[in-house]
């Protein structure tokens, strides 16, 4: 058992030190185990994390949908991975699946949420806790809705599930947005950090960290923040302080952020 499971709280409460942050973190070894969070249950933005319930959804349709033009996903003022290809290549409904996922693609969220319908999205969703009224229809992201630390670290367990759902469990080992968990974050890189951050101050992360002896799963959610960037060294900090005081050594990391 840890030392002193209080320490690990007293980690926590570093990062939730300024308004509208939460953080949930379950820790799970052969020896032991432990949860704990602040603001854990307070509904906040989820953003982008809401592709995860996305992915989930329209999953089991994936071998009976056709494929797609990418000129006839992308719209002016997409920032996305679709733009670097010529608008007439096709993509099959597995890759526009794993771009959703392993970069967080919004053209791609918005083709599978019609797909598979706003009901089986809320759906998806409820199953880890989110209220379906939370969950509303987005012309930009697909759907936005609010959820808990809590419920972000459910939605994660879930579409990690590579039994349940292997397409989504394969995308996000093979994300490209794990940038806001970085393990190898100092208290110094905070000095560095300067830009204003974007998003509506909404600065968030869920990941499952797999350990040497365990894992870890953990949630940042944030709103109303003055500098996202600061937001996200913040949670690198305090993830690299609840390991070492764990004792774990990190031997990979799958995250997905907003």
């Amino acid at each position: 058992m840890v030392e002193d499971p209080a320490a690990l709280q007293s980690i926590l409460q570093s990062f939730a030190r300024d308004a509208g942050r939460s953080v949930y973190v379950a820790i799970e070894t052969p020896d032991w185990a432990w949860t704990g969070g602040v603001a854990a249950d307070e509904l906040r933005p989820m953003a982008s994390l809401l592709k995860l319930a996305i992915a989930m959804a329209v999953e089991p349709l994936l071998d009976e949908l056709a494929p797609q033009r990418a000129g006839d996903l992308v719209r002016p003022g997409d920032v996305s991975v679709l733009h670097s290809l010529t608008p007439g290549h096709e993509l099959s409904p597995r890759e526009l699946h794993a771009l959703m996922l392993s970069a967080s693609d919004a053209p791609s969220a918005r083709w599978a949420t019609t797909v598979a319908g706003l009901e089986a999205v809320r759906e998806a969703a409820r199953a880890s806790g989110i209220e379906p009224a939370e969950v509303v229809p987005d012309g930009t992201f697909g759907v936005l809705g609010r959820g808990t630390a809590r419920n972000a670290v459910d939605l994660m367990r879930a579409a990690a599930d590579s039994v349940r759902f292997p397409a989504c469990a394969q995308a996000l080992r093979a994300s490209i947005v794990n940038s806001r968990i970085p393990l190898g974050v100092t208290g110094e890189d905070v000095d560095v950090a300067h830009k204003s951050g974007t998003l509506l101050g909404v600065a968030n992360d869920v990941a499952h960290l797999a350990c040497s002896r365990g894992e870890v799963w953990a949630a940042f959610l944030s709103e109303a923040q003055h500098d996202t960037v600061v937001t996200g060294y913040d949670m690198g900090i305090c993830t690299r302080e609840l390991l070492e005081y764990a004792g774990l050594q990190v031997t990979r990391t799958v995250s997905f952020y907003a």
